[in-house]
C-alpha cells in the first residue's frame, strides 16, 4: 500500500522536524548493504559501461534521430512500411463464393476460437436456406464450454489428486485452467457434437458474454476453491473408504450445480441440447420459413457443415512432420473429441488451404498477433522495419521462437480467399475474416501475405476429404502412437 501524502507521510515529516528543534539527534537513513553492488560480482552492470553507452550513443546522429520521433509516438505507428501497405492489396483471383453477412464481433472477450467456427457455419447455413443475414450463437458454445471446462477442471484434479499441491502439473492445474475463454478446434467440435448448435436469436449476447474478465475471474476462484476441498475431500477418506474417488465424484457434481447457476445468472439460460425450439426466418425472397429442431439437430441436420468430418492440420517445425501430437490434459468435455494435431510441412498445409479455397470452402486456422496492423488490415512481416530504428532486428526462427516461448497460438481466424501469381502459380496473399465487428481492420478483413503465413500461422483446419489416404491413416492411428506434450508447452495456448 502506498501512504498518502497528507497522512503517514506529514506526520513523519513532522515529527522529524520536532525532534529537530528539541536538538534531538536523528537518526539519518542507512542504505541497505545489498542495495550497494560490489564492483566485483560477476554479471554486474558497471557504472563505467553505464558511460561508455551512454557516450557512444551520444556519439550517434542515427539514435539521437530515432529518440526524438520514438519517444514521442508509437513505434507501431511510425515504423510501419507504407511500401509494405501499398503492396499488400485487397485483390484476390480465388475467393468462396459467399462470406455471409454480417462480420461478428465478439468484444471483449476471448472467444476467437468458437467465432472463427460459427463464420465457418454460418456461410454454409446461409447458402443452405439462401439467407440474407445469419449468425450461430457463439453465446450458446460459450456457455456450455465453460460449464464444461469447469467439469474438465475438477475431474483432473481428481485424476491426478495423489500428487502433491506444489507438483508443477497441479500447479499448471490451478494457475492456467480453472476458467478461461480460449480453445482449440477439436474442443469446439466437442461442443457441437455434445451440446449442437442453435441460431443468434435463440440464445442471444448478454453483457458478461461480450465483456468476460469478470464472470472468468469468478469462476476462476471459485474453482479453485472447489478444486482445493476436492482434494482434501477424497483425501480425508481415502484411507477409511474404498469408494472414496466416487464419493469425491459425487462431491463434484454438487459443485458443477454452483457452476450452474453462476453461469445461468450471468449468461442466461440455455435451452438444453434435446430441447425443442423454434426457428422463425426469411429467406432472400423474402418468403418466410419456420422450422421445430433441437440445438442437437440444427448442428447435425440445418446448419450444412459436418464438423466432425475435419481434422486439424498442424506446422510444429519443432516435432517430426507426418506424425500426430496432443497436448497432456488440455480439453473441455470430459469424453469428449480426442485433441489431435497432424503435423505436417507447410508446403501440405498451403496446398490444402488452396484447394479448399478452390473448392468454395473456407478455412479455419490458429496464429498469433504478431507482426500485424490490425487496425487497418495488414498481417506482413515486412510490416515494420526494427532494425532502422532501433539498431537491431529479431533472428529466431519459427521453431525457435516456439522453443523459447516466443510464438504461440493465440488467435483464431477465417481464410476466405486467396491470390496467386499467375506466373509462379504460387500464393502470395491471402484474404482473412477476423471476428473484431465491420469496424475493425478493413471492414473486418485483413490482407495476410504468404511470408506471414509461413511464420505465424500453425494450423489449419481441412475436411477429411482434403487429406490425402496415407495422412488420415497416420491421423486415425493417433490413439497408439500420438506424442503427448506437457502441458505447458507452447503448443497448449489456447487461441
Amino acid at each position: 500500500m502506498v501512504p498518502s501524502i497528507n497522512g503517514t507521510g506529514r506526520s513523519e515529516r513532522l515529527s522529524r522536524s520536532a525532534r529537530e528543534v528539541m536538538n534531538v539527534p536523528v537518526a539519518q537513513p542507512r542504505l541497505a548493504t545489498s542495495a550497494v553492488p560490489s564492483q566485483n560480482t560477476p554479471g554486474t552492470i558497471e557504472l563505467e559501461t553505464l558511460h561508455d553507452w551512454h557516450d557512444d550513443l551520444e556519439q550517434d546522429s542515427h539514435y539521437q534521430l530515432a529518440k526524438t520521433i520514438l519517444c514521442h509516438t508509437n513505434p507501431n505507428i511510425v515504423l510501419t512500411s507504407r511500401d509494405a501497405k501499398i503492396k499488400d492489396d485487397m485483390i484476390f483471383n480465388h475467393m468462396i463464393s459467399f462470406e455471409g453477412d454480417p462480420v461478428a464481433n465478439q468484444l471483449a472477450s476471448g472467444r476467437c476460437w468458437l467465432f472463427a467456427l460459427t463464420n465457418v457455419v454460418r456461410i454454409f447455413t446461409t447458402r443452405k436456406y439462401k439467407l440474407a443475414k445469419f449468425q450461430v450463437s457463439q453465446s450458446y458454445l460459450f456457455f456450455y464450454d465453460h460449464l464444461s471446462k469447469a467439469n474438465w477442471f475438477l475431474e483432473q484434479v481428481l485424476d491426478i489428486v495423489d500428487e502433491k499441491l506444489e507438483s508443477r502439473k497441479m500447479q499448471f492445474l490451478f494457475s492456467n485452467m480453472p476458467a478461461q475463454d480460449g480453445g482449440q478446434w477439436d474442443l469446439a467440435v466437442s461442443l457441437v457434437e455434445n451440446f449442437g448448435l442453435v441460431p443468434q436469436h435463440v440464445y442471444p449476447e448478454s453483457w458478461n458474454s461480450s465483456n468476460s474478465n469478470v464472470l472468468d475471474t469468478l469462476l476462476t476462484s471459485k474453482l479453485r476453491e472447489m478444486g482445493y476441498k476436492l482434494r482434501k475431500y477424497y483425501r480425508e477418506r481415502i484411507g477409511h473408504h474404498p469408494d472414496a474417488l466416487e464419493m469425491a465424484r459425487q462431491e463434484k457434481e454438487k459443485m458443477i450445480k454452483v457452476i450452474y447457476r453462476i453461469l445461468t445468472i450471468s449468461l442466461g439460460t440455455p435451452p438444453r441440447p434435446d430441447q425443442p425450439f423454434r426457428w422463425e426466418y426469411t429467406d432472400k425472397a423474402g418468403k418466410y420459413h419456420c422450422i421445430e429442431t433441437t440445438p442437437l439437430e440444427f448442428a447435425r441436420i440445418h446448419s450444412g457443415f459436418d464438423v466432425s468430418n475435419t481434422l486439424s492440420l498442424l506446422h510444429d517445425p519443432r516435432n517430426q512432420f507426418r506424425a500426430t501430437c496432443t497436448i497432456e490434459r488440455l480439453g473441455n468435455v470430459v469424453g469428449g473429441r480426442d485433441l489431435v494435431f497432424l503435423n505436417l510441412p507447410m508446403k501440405q498445409l498451403k496446398s490444402t488451404a488452396i484447394a479448399m479455397i478452390k473448392a468454395d470452402i473456407p478455412v479455419w486456422f490458429g496464429s498469433v498477433d504478431k507482426a500485424a496492423d490490425t487496425e487497418n488490415g495488414f498481417l506482413d512481416t515486412k510490416l515494420r522495419d526494427l532494425e532502422t530504428a532501433f539498431g537491431t532486428r529479431l533472428t529466431l526462427e519459427k521453431k525457435d521462437r516456439l522453443r523459447a516461448y516466443d510464438t504461440s497460438m493465440t488467435h483464431a481466424m477465417m481464410i476466405t480467399g486467396v491470390h496467386i501469381d499467375p506466373l509462379t502459380d504460387s500464393p502470395v496473399r491471402w484474404r482473412v475474416e477476423n471476428s473484431w465487428g465491420p469496424d475493425a481492420c478493413n471492414k473486418g478483413f485483413l490482407v495476410m501475405t504468404d511470408e506471414w503465413f509461413e511464420e505465424y500461422v500453425f494450423q489449419i483446419v481441412a475436411p477429411r476429404e482434403f487429406v490425402d489416404r496415407d495422412l488420415l491413416a497416420i491421423y486415425d492411428d493417433a490413439p497408439h502412437s500420438v506424442k503427448v506434450l506437457p502441458m505447458w508447452d507452447t503448443l497448449g495456448s489456447c487461441a
